[in-house]
């Protein structure tokens, strides 16, 4: 079964995770995982992206939003027996694509451009039954975004 799946073959389509901040007084960001796939990856891999959301900061931060994303599939095996193998892709936003502009309210609704940018293929199925990934049936992935210090002073 793909990771996520229950035992009678059900995977849930989306799963958003709880929006969150950047930092103080920063950017409003949610990721999204589609524990099935997405697009490309339908059928075969773990998708995730990450998007930017209205904020109650957005008129204090510079525009587009530019900062590096890093996304990371933690490997939950135990660090004592092996070093663990995380799975992670780092990308740095396009400044002119759409959905890294300053947001709209509008913008808040899932439509087809809202899923922000990501990976449709992170990692497949296969390689996620290779290792711990799924563990007491969970997953942890984690987005991190590298501000820099002179915006968090």
């Amino acid at each position: 079964l793909p990771a996520g799946c229950n035992r009678s073959g059900l995977c849930p389509a989306l799963s958003l995770l709880a929006p969150f901040y950047t930092h103080r007084y920063g950017y409003k960001l949610q990721v999204s995982a589609f524990l099935n796939g997405n697009g490309s990856g339908e059928g075969s891999h773990l998708s995730v992206y990450i998007r930017v959301l209205p904020g109650a900061y957005d008129n204090l931060l510079e525009w587009p939003f530019s900062h590096r994303v890093t996304f990371s599939l933690l490997d939950q095996s135990d660090p004592s027996l092996a070093k663990p193998q995380h799975v992670t892709e780092t990308f740095r936003p396009d400044p002119n694509w759409k959905n890294f502009q300053k947001p709209g309210a509008a913008r808040g609704s899932l439509d087809e451009s809202a899923l922000g940018f990501g990976y449709p293929r992170f990692v497949s199925h296969q390689d996620i039954r290779k290792r711990n990934y799924v563990r007491d049936d969970a997953i942890f992935i984690r987005a991190s975004v590298e501000i820099p210090q002179k915006i968090l002073a």
